[in-house]
């Protein structure tokens, strides 16, 4: 005589039922540890500032102390530094068990551009990083290496803290291309008529260099003409790179 056998495959509801009381088991013991006293922040650290203080950046971010770590929000806390156009850029970052590391970039100073009557601190990316008070400010030490630009106006400004985009590519194209053979401490920009803009270098000699087209290729030429004229500097009244395949260097 053959006997049954009993099935005893469980219904899948009942795995189903275990499945959501050890993920609740699991939620409430995973709360439990992060609710511990260990992940509430109690220090604040900022690497990478040259410029600005710590105290600013800290009293900036806004960051509590007490709060859980991971209930700090980045992004938040990222926001609290649009309005600061001196940091170019901001990470957060948890150090666990108790402190948050914020990483700044900041901007650093290219020229120093005249505004109108105000004198004012720019960026490589045209920013304005400071207006008042340069001597006093937080980059005064920087201030003596940096070539001047002048002639732009505050109506030409972008959001009135950049400068506008035609301007600010001419302006670091040429900086950058004069970088390469002469000291940009003695080299102003007059680019009051941006169809005869003029380099004054070393206060000596004069460099016509109309619009801002072929900007490279005139400042290859203007190197080119110095280069040849090295002994003659002060004899020099201007040097006329505006056709730079046919320059001019007119002698006093």
């Amino acid at each position: 005589m053959r006997t049954r056998k009993t099935n005893n495959k469980r219904p899948i509801s009942w795995y189903l039922t275990w499945i959501i009381i050890d993920a609740i088991a699991m939620a409430i013991i995973a709360g439990f540890i992060f609710s511990l006293p260990v992940w509430q922040v109690r220090q604040v650290e900022v690497t990478g500032n040259k410029y600005i203080s710590n105290e600013k950046i800290i009293d900036t971010a806004a960051i509590p102390l007490g709060n859980n770590i991971f209930m700090i929000d980045a992004d938040e806390v990222k926001s609290n530094f649009a309005k600061i156009v001196q940091i170019s850029e901001i990470k957060i970052r948890r150090k666990l068990p108790a402190s948050i590391i914020i990483e700044v970039k900041e901007r650093s100073p290219f020229a120093i551009v005249m505004i109108g009557s105000q004198t004012t601190l720019i960026d490589d990316e045209g920013y304005i990083i400071a207006k008042h008070g340069l001597g006093s400010s937080v980059y005064r030490m920087e201030i003596a290496g940096l070539p001047v630009i002048r002639g732009i106006s505050a109506g030409s400004l972008r959001d009135g803290q950049r400068l506008s985009s035609s301007d600010r590519i001419f302006i670091t194209d040429t900086i950058n291309l004069l970088y390469r053979f002469i000291d940009p401490r003695t080299v102003q920009i007059d680019v009051g008529n941006r169809e005869d803009i003029n380099i004054f270098m070393e206060d000596i000699i004069k460099v016509k260099i109309g619009d801002t087209k072929d900007i490279e290729r005139k400042i290859r030429t203007l190197r080119a003409l110095l280069g040849s004229a090295k002994n003659k500097w002060t004899k020099i009244a201007y040097i006329d790179i505006r056709v730079p395949d046919d320059p001019v260097i007119r002698f006093k």
